[in-house]
């Protein structure tokens, strides 16, 4: 799991040109996660922000008609001066191939994309066909449902390029001990997923979307940084994690601006 403390202290705080045509369906009504990434210039990001402050009503309404929900976009910088974006959606349909195909063939978004994809950069690690690149989602944990309106987390940090650390990050967050998802759940937090993929040939990066169900943030994570079995768990973890040279002062992931959600 993303590291939310380290010794107690808060280390999380405070375009739409991402839906190509691949992906999968899902049976049952069980819900599709998706993280993704692509670059930005900084001088393109203040129009990307304009564009995302008041997203065209037809543009809204195709995510809606194509089963995306919980849609959000977080700026992140890397390095200084060195920015990309990260999505995070939840589809509910089950024929996301169909969907998407419909957002593409959709006039109002097309027209959308001519003015969102001159602002963006692909990574050169995105896949075949991919715009913003798809992510390996490593770790999710559901929480429990919640009436309360959440709010949204994201945040980045590198990871070793070591193979070895690789597989080990995985290996952990496929079986996450009891006691660490268990004071998770305590702490009001709920759909919280970790993705990992490459910046670049060799430069891994992980971002972490979470949501706050809660009444009291500093306080569910001050109680996260005391419980004792977080606390080494994240021994295991923070070896294996590259900090950012961008995160502020007492994070460990370097928190996100969110630049764009729509329900």
């Amino acid at each position: 799991m993303s590291e939310l403390f380290r010794a107690g202290v808060i280390i999380v705080i405070s375009s739409f040109t991402c839906l190509l045509l691949f992906g999968c369906g899902q049976p049952g009504g069980q819900v599709m996660r998706v993280g993704r990434a692509i670059g930005i210039d900084k001088k393109n990001i203040e129009e990307y922000k304009r564009l995302h402050a008041d997203t065209w009503e037809g543009v809204l309404k195709m995510i809606n008609k194509a089963n995306i929900r919980n849609y959000s976009i977080y700026l992140g910088e890397v390095e200084k001066d060195k920015y990309y974006l990260f999505s995070y959606f939840d589809y509910i349909g089950d024929n996301y191939e169909e969907d998407m195909k419909k957002v593409a063939a959709d006039e109002e978004t097309q027209k959308w994309l001519k003015l969102t994809d001159p602002l963006q950069k692909p990574l050169p690690t995105r896949g075949e066909g991919e715009w913003w690149a798809q992510w390996e989602e490593v770790f999710h944990f559901e929480g429990s449902p919640s009436d309360n309106k959440p709010k949204r987390y994201s945040s980045i940090i590198g990871l070793s390029n070591r193979k070895e650390d690789i597989i080990a990050y995985k290996q952990f967050h496929a079986a996450v001990w009891p006691g660490v998802l268990a004071t998770i759940e305590k702490a009001n937090i709920r759909n919280y997923s970790i993705y990992l993929g490459e910046l670049e040939k060799g430069a891994y990066l992980m971002f972490s979307y979470f949501e706050y169900v809660g009444d009291d943030f500093e306080a569910d994570m001050a109680a996260i940084g005391r419980d004792e079995v977080t606390k080494i768990w994240w021994s295991y973890m923070e070896p294996l994690q590259i900090p950012l040279p961008t995160r502020k002062d007492g994070e460990w992931w370097a928190s996100m601006e969110e630049v764009f959600h729509t329900d």
